[in-house]
C-alpha cells in the first residue's frame, strides 16, 4: 500500500510540475503577446499610420518606436548601395541627410542607420519602406505629399551624383538611375 501510495505522490508531484510548466509557458507568451501588442500601439504613435501588418513587418525585421525614424532613409541608403559598396562620399550625404530630418535626434535610429551604411541591409528592408511609402503619402494632403516626395528624390540624387562622376560629381551609374526610377515610381505624382 505505500509502495501504490508513494507512485500517486509521484505522479502529482510530476502532473503539478508539468502544469506549472504549462502555465509559465502560457504567461510567457501572454508578456509576448502584451508587449508585441505594445509595440504595434507605439509604432502607431510614432508613425501616424494605422496598419498592422506594415507593423509587424517592420517588428520582423528589427524596427521599433525607438528606431523606425531611420525608416524615412531607406532610398537613400538603398542609392548609396547600388553599386556594390558605399563610398566615403555616399555616406556623408545619406548622414548629412539624417542630421536635417533630426534623425540624429533619435540615437536608436541613427544607430541603425549606421549599421545599414556598414553593412548592407537586406532587401525586405526595401519591401517595408514601400509599404510604408504607400501608407505614408496617402495619409497626407497632396500638395504636403508632393513635397515630401520632391524632397526625398533629390535627397537620394544627391547621394548618387555624390561618388560618380570627374572629382564625384555629375555622374550618376545605371544601378543607380534604375533605383532612383523605382523610388520615383513609388511616390505619389500630384499635380500642383
Amino acid at each position: 500500500m505505500d509502495q501504490i501510495d508513494a507512485i500517486h505522490k509521484r505522479g502529482r508531484v510530476l502532473e503539478d510540475e508539468y502544469f506549472q510548466r504549462v502555465d509559465a509557458e502560457l504567461l510567457s507568451r501572454m508578456r509576448e503577446s502584451n508587449e508585441h501588442r505594445t509595440e504595434i500601439e507605439k509604432l502607431m504613435k510614432a508613425t501616424g499610420l494605422h496598419d498592422d501588418e506594415l507593423f509587424e513587418h517592420m517588428i520582423d525585421i528589427g524596427l521599433n518606436s525607438t528606431n523606425v525614424a531611420a525608416l524615412a532613409l531607406t532610398p537613400l541608403v538603398f542609392v548609396a548601395w547600388a553599386d556594390g559598396s558605399v563610398s566615403p562620399n555616399e555616406r556623408q550625404t545619406v548622414i548629412s541627410a539624417a542630421l536635417r530630418q533630426g534623425v540624429n535626434d533619435c540615437p536608436d535610429a541613427f544607430h541603425l542607420l549606421e549599421q545599414w551604411l556598414q553593412t548592407r541591409p537586406r532587401r525586405e528592408l526595401w519591401n517595408v519602406w514601400k509599404d510604408y511609402v504607400t501608407d505614408f503619402y496617402a495619409a497626407l494632403a497632396p500638395s504636403t505629399a508632393n513635397k515630401f516626395a520632391t524632397r526625398l528624390l533629390n535627397q537620394a540624387t544627391e547621394v548618387a551624383r555624390s561618388s560618380g562622376g570627374v572629382l564625384g560629381f555629375g555622374k550618376i551609374s545605371e544601378s543607380e538611375q534604375r533605383l532612383l526610377d523605382e523610388i520615383c515610381g513609388m511616390l505619389p505624382q500630384h499635380p500642383e
